[in-house]
């Protein structure tokens, strides 16, 4: 009896300690809302695209009306985009076609600076009878690039801010 009660105790003591070390712990979320997105100047060479331009100026909030020059600049340069035709078969057409994009990303706040090349590739069916159809499939996959591209700018943007 006396042993239960001696464990009963250790168990009672063991969870009031972990009870405390949980409830003095300060966890917080962290906030992106205060990131500052808006504090950056862009900067695009004339081989970007003008839709990619005009969804990176909407996705960062940048009023290009505003001449204030900042100390936090984002470059976009170097884009391409390839196109791949896919054989495969006994097939004369292709079957697939693959779109291949990249483009050379500078970011620069204060002293810190980025470089990187971003990616994407994207496939599609290659199979319509209708070319039409074939060229709404390939505006509609330069869209899901330039869409992927904002995305991946966006999240290293916010990886310098935190």
């Amino acid at each position: 009896m006396n042993v239960n009660v001696s464990n009963f105790c250790v168990k009672i003591f063991c969870q009031s300690f972990v009870l405390l070390l949980i409830s003095c712990c300060n966890f917080n979320v962290i906030d992106y809302s205060e990131t500052g997105l808006n504090s950056y100047d862009l900067n695009f060479d004339s081989d970007i695209p003008i839709k990619l331009q005009s969804h990176l100026i909407f996705s960062l909030g940048v009023n290009k009306n505003i001449k204030e020059k900042k100390s936090n600049i984002i470059e976009v340069s170097d884009f391409v985009l390839k196109t791949y035709d896919v054989y495969s078969g006994d097939a004369l057409r292709a079957l697939e076609t693959e779109v291949k994009s990249s483009l050379m990303l500078s970011i620069s706040k204060g002293a810190k600076k980025i470089n990187k090349k971003l990616m994407v590739m994207k496939r599609y069916n290659a199979n319509e009878l209708n070319i039409l159809a074939e060229k709404e499939m390939l505006d509609f996959i330069r869209d899901e690039i330039y869409n992927e591209f904002v995305n991946q700018i966006l999240t290293e943007v916010n990886l310098i801010e935190v």
